[in-house]
């Protein structure tokens, strides 16, 4: 395998934490990536974060461009010439970036300069819209407006787009007036069967970053609508953000005789409380394909979400709920905690269908996709609207 450099392909993925600093949904798939493309003979693979592990393991190299200390944390636009600078020193082939940021114009406007690709791989549903998303006003609104304003000039100017869902797609066209390059489904490893579930009681667990958008004070909530109740469990685990405005809603949850906090857990601690779960409830604003509802399906825990659906379709392929309202999810609840065989024949069909769309094939198709996109003749590299 040759390039223009002659020594393979080169592929610098850039975002603003790595998985082992911060584990988000992006941040996952992203690690996936670079360790299928690492494995890949006559593949480099540079990963560029602001946040980086002091020692990370990794078959892939990792290099910090940015830092979240003191007054630069408010927004990663201050990352940018560090960003610029790395990528010019690396001379990457293509240049793959998740999340929309000040980072996806950066990236874009080094891919044009350069003559190189630049796949922009959407994360959330907002990152295929135009709109500004904060609910409400604080400090750092300007910062967040430039965040958004920067990452929509980068997505209209990236070589490729890759979506995780048809409704990003859609939303991708009337917003950017551009079709994706490729819609490829979030991936994770597959397990051989269900596990076994304990028949007596309900377990019910919430799993997210805790932040505004994934409204956690509304799980609260619905656990103290359950404390009357004998026999339902309500289990949550998170990193809570950083910020003042989740702090008495964190207190909250610290201090609630309705649930039990397990605190932030890595990907092994997750799963293993998947495994107990008989329900997993999210409450998201907003979500791009929550990487949680692949691990449930995996695990038999019955995904009950809010507002957070897949492709609108997961009660019409029996595979999930979502409410869209606390009194629906509610009830819904209620009604999964006395049925285990209702709660069987979901878990069981929502396996069945994890393991159909979600296996890693779809981890091996965007490494093949970004790999012949990096080795393609120069002409065809870079197809910059």
């Amino acid at each position: 395998m040759e390039t223009r450099k002659g020594v393979g392909v080169h592929v610098c993925l850039v975002l603003e934490h790595h998985v082992s600093v911060q584990m988000g949904g992006a941040e996952y798939q992203a690690h996936q990536l670079a360790e299928e493309l690492s494995r890949r003979q006559g593949v480099r693979v540079t990963y560029l974060a602001r946040t980086l592990p002091e020692a990370s393991g990794s078959p892939y190299d990792i290099q910090k461009v940015g830092d979240p200390s003191g007054f630069r944390r408010r927004a990663v636009m201050f990352d940018a010439g560090m960003v610029w600078k790395s990528l010019r020193e690396l001379q990457p082939d293509v240049i793959y970036q998740r999340a929309k940021q000040s980072y996806t114009a950066v990236c874009a406007h080094y891919a044009q300069r350069a003559g190189i690709p630049f796949v922009f791989h959407v994360a959330n549903m907002p990152d295929a819209d135009g709109r500004w998303f904060r609910q409400r006003l604080s400090a750092n609104t300007p910062f967040d407006l430039l965040e958004v304003a920067a990452g929509n000039w980068g997505v209209r100017r990236a070589s490729h787009v890759v979506v995780q869902t048809s409704q990003q797609a859609a939303l991708l066209r009337r917003n950017f007036g551009r079709d994706p390059s490729a819609l490829i489904r979030n991936f994770q490893p597959l397990p051989e069967a269900l596990p076994g579930k304990r028949a007596d009681g309900l377990r019910v667990l919430w799993v997210a970053n805790i932040k505004e958008a994934k409204r956690p004070h509304l799980f609260l909530e619905l656990a103290e609508r359950f404390a009357e109740r004998p026999g339902i469990e309500f289990w949550m685990v998170g990193r809570p953000a950083s910020h003042r405005r989740i702090s008495a809603t964190m207190s909250a949850i610290k201090d609630s005789k309705y649930l039990r906090y397990f605190g932030e857990l890595p990907l092994e601690g997750v799963n293993a409380l998947m495994d107990e779960a008989d329900v997993f409830v999210n409450t998201s604003s907003f979500e791009g394909f929550p990487n949680t509802f692949i691990q449930a399906w995996l695990r038999g825990a019955i995904v009950v979400s809010l507002d957070v659906d897949i492709d609108g379709g997961m009660e019409a392929a029996g595979i999930g709920y979502c409410t869209r309202s606390l009194t629906r999810l509610v009830e819904v609840i209620d009604r999964l905690s006395h049925s285990r065989e209702l709660r069987r024949t979901i878990s069981g069909r929502a396996f069945a269908h994890a393991r159909r769309e979600h296996s890693l094939s779809n981890l091996a198709q965007l490494a093949d996709f970004i790999e012949e996109i990096g080795t393609a003749p120069a002409a065809a590299k870079c197809r910059c609207p």
